[in-house]
């Protein structure tokens, strides 16, 4: 019933560590009645799904962390997350019938493809996004249930059909990537620039496990880390100053909040700038792993890697400046800065980011494991 090996134990710590840290730095109406159950949903149904032994049970966590989702007013997101949920059933149901195998696996692509948002199956991202409390969606998404399917019970299942498949995947999510950077560089609210983030970033976890290299296998499953803490961070952040001023979303242009916020300021530029991949941060040694094992088996890799992570910088940058510079602070509404429990949370983040980045020893032997075992299995050994 549960294969409690490496790859689950490092999940479910990491995921733990997430959801403690969304918790705390959550403003208190995201806490309440239905946002509570939200958050608690999103936990048991990925713990679930991570320590899964067999696809139904990885089933049965999937539905559990998208339940809360069945009802709402955006159609889109329930749609997609919906849609998702069928491909995953028809893969399991069929996964050992061997004269079923090609059908199963495209399934099973399909479903990952739509949990991921990966072009042109994107679309409900960003409407989630502007829409739905971002402290359980955070979580919904840095799951990354969907890469965790194609690591679990795709590549091990389906060998020949992922090693020879995976370079397809691989082309949709550079595309993904390249796509929403260009994207971000002219939108303007700041929702839907966190949502572009999210979406060219976290598509490198995917293209990096077409590499079929150890070096760049490890490389995606490190920057799952940095997408999945960093972003928390930075929704995390963005969320405490929607809950402090109304202002930041019904107000364009320069907002200059760090005028009297600037320990939220420090944390968000941190937290940004580790997602794409400043020196001396766990988002430059990911990018580096990613773009060397991208030289051996997976040029275009080498050359998509460096040309979003610069527009993500950019997009990054401006919504820097726009949301805590510009302003004299005796035009920025007096709004409070860090409290206790934020300050723990956000700290807890830049520590794993910059130290990680610093020491990255130790993170990478707890990645290596997997990434041998799928190295192998994409080889043919």
């Amino acid at each position: 019933m549960f294969r409690l090996d490496s790859l689950a134990l490092v999940s479910m710590g990491s995921f733990v560590i997430l959801w403690a840290i969304s918790v705390a730095a959550a403003p208190r109406r995201d806490r309440e009645q239905s946002g509570l159950w939200e958050l608690i949903c999103l936990l048991a149904g990925t713990l679930m799904a991570y320590a899964a032994a067999d696809i139904y049970m990885f089933l049965a966590g999937w539905l559990l962390t998208v339940w809360p989702y069945r009802r709402g007013d955006q159609l889109r997101p329930r749609l997609a997350l919906a849609a998702a949920t069928v491909p995953l059933a028809v893969g399991a149901a069929l996964l050992t019938t061997p004269e079923y195998s090609s059908i199963a696996f495209g399934a099973f692509v399909l479903a990952i493809l739509l949990r991921k948002g990966i072009f042109p199956l994107h679309f409900w991202t960003l409407d989630a996004f502007e829409h739905l409390r971002l402290p359980a969606l955070a979580l919904l998404l840095n799951s990354h249930l969907g890469g965790y399917l194609l690591i679990r019970f795709v590549i091990p299942a389906f060998p020949a059909l992922a090693a020879e498949w995976l370079p397809v995947v691989s082309w949709l999510a550079l595309s993904t990537s390249v796509l929403m950077a260009v994207a971000g560089l002219a939108e303007a609210q700041p929702r839907r620039i966190l949502g572009l983030l999210w979406l060219s970033q976290g598509s490198f976890v995917l293209a990096g496990l077409a590499t079929k290299t150890q070096e760049g296998i490890t490389g995606a499953l490190i920057h799952w880390w940095v997408v999945a803490f960093a972003m928390t961070g930075l929704i995390s952040v963005y969320r405490s100053l929607e809950a402090r001023t109304s202002s930041i979303r019904s107000r364009s242009g320069f907002q200059g909040l760090g005028a009297h916020a600037p320990r939220l300021a420090v944390f968000f530029g941190v937290c940004g700038f580790a997602l794409v991949g400043l020196p001396g941060t766990l988002g430059f040694v990911a990018e580096d792993l990613l773009f060397h094992g991208a030289l051996k088996a997976h040029p275009l890799l080498g050359v998509a890697l460096p040309l979003a992570t610069a527009l993500n910088a950019i997009t990054m940058l401006r919504l820097f400046v726009t949301l805590f510079m510009g302003r004299r602070a005796i035009h920025v509404p007096k709004i409070p800065d860090a409290l206790p429990a934020e300050r723990i949370a956000f700290t807890a983040v830049v520590v794993l980011l910059v130290f990680g980045g610093l020491a990255p020893a130790l993170l990478i032997a707890l990645r290596d494991p997997s990434a041998v075992a799928l190295a192998r299995l994409l080889s043919g050994q």
